[in-house]
């Protein structure tokens, strides 16, 4: 990767054109006018938005820093831990549920149109259920 200059950045933040971008290299994609934006939101600005010049260095540290396929992988393994344990309590909620629906189609209290009225399902859904076909 090429390393992104404080010279490269300020010349995109002042390029009009707005499709002006800073090439990264084959395996990176390029900086743009949006990306600058955005990281400029964590600095510190004077009034016109524009960064003060201490803030220069501190962009292209970010630009610099871990390729993106990797930065955010630890945020993506949480995404996918919290899938994981969301799947599971649901699991076990639904198995939980089904469990009272055969409970109440077996002790007879209730009646199979009464259960399914509650459940907010079909007759033919509480039977799946009591026969283990879901």
């Amino acid at each position: 990767m090429a390393t992104v200059t404080t010279e490269q950045i300020r010349a995109l933040w002042d390029d009009p054109n707005p499709n002006a971008v800073i090439d990264r290299g084959d395996h990176f994609t390029p900086v743009t006018k949006d990306d600058l934006g955005a990281l400029a939101s964590e600095l510190d600005t004077d009034d016109e938005g524009y960064p003060l010049d201490d803030q220069w260095e501190l962009l292209a540290d970010q630009l610099n820093g871990e390729p993106a396929s990797t930065a955010g992988q630890d945020l993506l393994d949480e995404i996918r831990d919290a899938r994981i344990e969301r799947d599971r309590i649901k699991a076990e909620a639904d198995e939980k549920f089904n469990a009272l629906i055969r409970a109440a189609v077996v002790s007879k209290k209730a009646s199979v149109i009464a259960i399914a009225e509650a459940a907010d399902m079909s007759r033919a859904r509480i039977y799946q259920i009591r026969d283990g076909r879901r």
